[in-house]
């Protein structure tokens, strides 16, 4: 075991000097000052490198369940899995918590081309909660430029029976260019809901945004529009995903789906030359009625504080074009191995830590907002969350989410973690993922700052599969995670929390 620390004793020295005895007072280092962690520290860590399943549980879950959107057949057979799972790896109270969704919605065929100028396929998805074509339909690309609802009156009486785009092809960074260290993007919105190489790709909400957006929706239904395509801003030909539902997991008004990069910039560079053409065929089955899902929970009892928690958590749900072996497999099998490797090296945290695998995370942190619902009142006790969600790359960093008043006592907790390579803890406040579900109710919520690999690139797209995992950078994932939680479990006292910000009455100046 390596000592952690080195202390000074006196240590007194008895000599002859001229004849008599002095006695010299002279300071050496003692034996270290050892870390009370660090014993259990280096058994985590050892475990999770030498015996781990990361890669092993990793594959069933992409290859053998596959898919798993919310309200799914496959996401609840991921639940039942991972409930026994942890059951195996020997955790407390394996057992799934539910809530419930107005409907579920299942892809089915989709298919789409350029029939005039000339004839070109598309390569083409539908949106997740969106509604079917009646059969194949055929309209002109319109392209509607508006910012506002305002913006829209000009398109009104002009849009009937069209098929209508709303941005010009984002461009593709150059092959071959690295996405930056996140450590290093300057603090600000979301690097998760914005992928950094790609300015031009999305656009951060800003206030009023998303109800913009319904209120097109409405004015494109009210027009006649037959459907939207958007722009996937991928390379190679991949599809994105994400819904049209929100988080009450509505329908669509219309139909609306993702076309590649390549056939959105075809497309456009058509419609600058005169009319454009396309025929559509997206077919979808919607649910009729509410349905529950579930998160996954288990827990390493406290030996000394119990009812105190320290929570570790990733989402199990994903899009479902791929597998989603990166997001979240990757976050929700690291926190699957932590607790296993917890449970084999033998340590007894002093506080409760659970594990929980959230649903409903890409239809806007539905599960992890259910969860705190659900858990009000043991609020109080939670010490703090941590969630893993950023694809394969490895934990380069923490962030603290703002919460400035963890900061000491953080570097303290991570400490054992610089040997990995984990860099200084980060300030920075990032939205788009369950630790914001905690932050916002006053638990300090915490986030994995990872290297970004390939994950914008792939990720909701067909090729989120098992190949795109890179087996030490998720060892190293578990074990940041696995060290993180145990010694939190240990400090003195609950992390101290955000002050509370006072509201400020109604009706004022």
């Amino acid at each position: 075991m390596k000592s952690r620390g080195v202390s000074i004793f006196t240590l007194s020295v008895i000599c002859t000097v001229a004849g008599g005895w002095a006695v010299i007072h002279a300071q050496q280092p003692a034996a270290a000052t050892k870390d009370p962690n660090a014993e259990s520290d280096d058994k985590i860590l050892a475990e999770v490198h030498d015996h781990n399943e990361i890669m092993a549980n990793l594959e069933y879950l992409s290859d053998v369940i596959g898919a798993r959107l919310t309200g799914s057949e496959n996401l609840k057979k991921a639940n039942d899995w991972t409930r026994q799972k942890f059951s195996d790896y020997g955790a407390a109270n394996p057992h799934l918590e539910s809530w419930t969704i107005a409907r579920t919605w299942e892809r089915g065929a989709a298919s789409g081309r350029i029939v005039s100028p000339s004839l070109h396929p598309l390569e083409i998805a539908s949106y997740a909660w969106a509604p079917s074509t009646n059969g194949a339909v055929r309209g002109p690309v319109v392209y509607v430029k508006a910012q506002s609802v305002n913006d829209l009156t000009q398109y009104k009486g002009k849009l009937k029976g069209a098929i209508v785009i709303s941005a010009e092809p984002a461009p593709l960074p150059p092959a071959g260019q690295p996405a930056p260290n996140p450590v290093t993007i300057p603090y600000g919105d979301s690097i998760v809901l914005v992928a950094p190489h790609r300015p031009g790709a999305q656009v951060t909400p800003g206030p009023g945004f998303r109800e913009y957006v319904r209120a097109r929706t409405e004015f494109y239904k009210s027009e006649g529009v037959l459907a939207t395509l958007t722009d996937s801003g991928k390379p190679d030909g991949l599809l994105n995903m994400t819904g049209l539902g929100g988080r009450n997991y509505d329908i669509a008004p219309i139909p609306a789906a993702f076309v590649s990069a390549e056939s959105y910039g075809m497309i456009w560079r058509l419609l600058q030359r005169g009319p454009v053409q396309l025929e559509l065929d997206l077919k979808n089955s919607i649910g009729d009625k509410p349905v529950e899902v579930y998160n996954t929970v288990a827990e390493i009892r406290g030996s000394e504080k119990p009812d105190e928690i320290v929570l570790l958590g990733a989402h199990l749900d994903s899009w479902d074009l791929g597998t989603g072996s990166t997001d979240n497999g990757t976050g929700s099998m690291i926190v699957m191995e932590a607790a296993r490797a917890l449970g084999k090296s033998g340590v007894r945290p002093k506080r409760t830590i659970r594990f929980v695998l959230f649903s409903g995370e890409e239809q806007g942190l539905n599960g992890s907002r259910a969860y705190v619902a659900a858990h009000k009142d043991e609020l109080p006790k939670f010490s703090a969350a941590l969630i893993h969600d950023v694809g394969t790359g490895r934990v380069i960093s923490i962030s603290l989410m703002r919460n400035y008043q963890d900061r000491e006592v953080m570097d303290k907790v991570v400490a054992p973690l610089r040997s990995l390579g984990l860099l200084e803890l980060s300030e920075r406040w990032m939205t788009g993922s369950d630790h914001a579900s905690f932050d916002e109710a006053g638990v300090p919520g915490f986030f994995c700052i990872q290297d970004p690999a390939q994950y914008f690139e792939t990720h909701h797209s067909q090729a989120d599969t098992f190949d795109q995992a890179h087996e030490p950078d998720l060892v190293e994932g578990a074990q940041v995670m696995a060290v993180w939680a145990y010694n939190v479990a240990q400090l003195p006292d609950l992390l101290p929390r955000k002050p509370v910000t006072p509201t400020a009455p109604a009706g004022g100046n």
